[in-house]
């Protein structure tokens, strides 16, 4: 396999079985092996490794950090993986345009530490931002805690440096603000979790960083009760930044895991405002008062340190549930925010139907919710994966999706015509006009 890649250094085409290892897995039950592991630096090998693996019938699958929780960068039978780490430098910081152009191997925390000194930050916070990479976030369309407010990733995206299956370099968008000149094809590879191409650069929109910083925990006695509070909150339009949930379950996990006392409660609310004046403090009180008058004991915190304190505790739930059972099947639905108190109703009425430990975390404020199956044991795991394909039905029938941030990768592939029913025809019809033979990551969404 070296001889296909003899164009790169021995040092970075990896084919022995320990380095293999490494690429097997992601986030997600299972392993694969890929065949061999090539390591760019360059957009130039980039191309020299699509058009090596396109002449021996080889497939290609991107990697970053390998936090997907889907399975979208695992190999299938005949695949190598293109690991993208060693393409991490921040190219360009424009302040003027307020916009940044690196490679897709930077580090979500890196890339907002060194935009810190300009005064901006790129918002999406997902839970791996520590280790995560651009690529993986653009290729999955990724977000977090600050959804609610910023969006997601595809709403930074100004500009990509795609490679194509053919080993043709597109270049789409640009530092502009707006277009309204042709297809936005730009749009269409954010998310499309490498089956239409290979990042090589990637430029992002950016925002001024916010300078006051306020924050609440609510505890309530049901999840029901907290969902309702929370879109009580939405429809007053409260200026929140980040709105999570957290279940008894989560929270006693992280507890145990971090050594952080969040307080009992059946449920946990997190809230934070931010913005650039003592505004947010009157803020995070008005916020207060909607959840204090649905029934919620209320503290507010001020501080920095409190502050991270509490987002350190809230990202921190799924390595503490990780530690309650052998198997952890994370899932990552959407309902539109005023159904959220019905769908925490069937996610607990599925708990009991099918004797199931489910623990729910998430992003409540955009309607994103992670319940979490605790499972142990074969039979178990057969039960958890008839409740799962309910949950999706269940989300749906609420007007919901199938992922709002981890996306479909192959766990969810089965259930994808669900929710997309005949449109997954045209989807099939773009990816073979842009991989007629199929190499960008095979197996992944269809």
């Amino acid at each position: 396999m070296r001889g296909v890649f003899s164009f790169l250094p021995e040092k970075r085409v990896l084919v022995d079985r320990e380095d293999l290892l490494l690429y097997a897995y992601d986030a997600t039950p299972g392993r694969k092996y890929p065949v061999a592991v090539v390591r760019p630096t360059s957009r130039e090998e980039v191309v020299e490794i699509v058009r090596a693996a396109s002449r021996h019938g080889l497939s290609l699958v991107a990697r970053g950090a390998g936090t997907s929780l889907s399975g979208a960068p695992l190999p299938r039978e005949g695949c190598v993986v293109v690991d993208f780490t060693l393409m991490d430098k921040i190219i360009e910081v424009d302040e003027a345009n307020a916009f940044v152009a690196a490679q897709p191997g930077v580090v979500y925390d890196e890339l907002n530490r060194t935009l810190s000194r300009y005064g901006l930050f790129f918002p999406p916070d997902p839970g791996s931002g520590s280790v995560c990479t651009l690529g993986g976030m653009v290729a999955m369309n990724s977000s977090g805690i600050r959804a609610v407010k910023y969006g997601t990733t595809r709403d930074y995206v100004a500009s990509l440096e795609v490679v194509l299956a053919s080993g043709e370099v597109l270049h789409l968008g640009g530092r502009y603000r707006k277009s309204a000149s042709g297809y936005d094809l730009k749009s269409l590879f954010v998310g499309s979790e490498g089956t239409l191409g290979l990042f090589t650069e990637i430029g992002l929109r950016l925002v001024p960083k916010p300078s006051h910083r306020a924050a609440m925990i609510a505890g309530f006695d049901s999840f029901e009760k907290a969902a309702e509070a929370i879109t009580r909150a939405l429809a007053a339009h409260v200026d929140v930044a980040v709105l999570e949930v957290m279940d008894s379950r989560v929270v006693e996990a992280v507890e145990s895991f971090s050594g952080i006392n969040l307080g009992s409660a059946e449920v946990l609310v997190l809230a934070e405002v931010e913005g650039f004046d003592a505004g947010v403090e009157e803020e995070i009180r008005r916020v207060a008062r909607i959840f204090t008058e649905a029934g919620a004991g209320v503290e507010l915190a001020f501080d920095e340190a409190e502050i991270a304190r509490l987002w350190k505790a809230r990202k921190a739930a799924l390595p503490a549930l990780a530690r309650l059972a052998e198997t952890l099947l994370l899932e990552d639905i959407t309902v539109p925010v005023a159904a959220l108190p019905e769908m925490m109703r069937r996610i607990g009425r599925l708990a009991e139907r099918h004797r199931l430990r489910i623990a729910t975390f998430g992003h409540a404020g955009d309607g994103n919710l992670h319940p979490t199956f605790l499972v142990n044991g074969e039979e178990e795991l057969k039960r958890a994966r008839a409740a799962i394909e309910e949950l999706f039905r269940e989300c749906l029938a609420l007007g919901g999706t199938l992922s709002g941030e981890h996306g479909i990768g192959v766990e969810k592939r089965p259930y994808f015509e669900l929710e997309h029913g005949r449109t997954v025809q045209v989807m099939r019809e773009i990816k073979r006009a842009l991989d007629p033979q199929g190499i960008m990551n095979p197996g992944k969404i269809f």
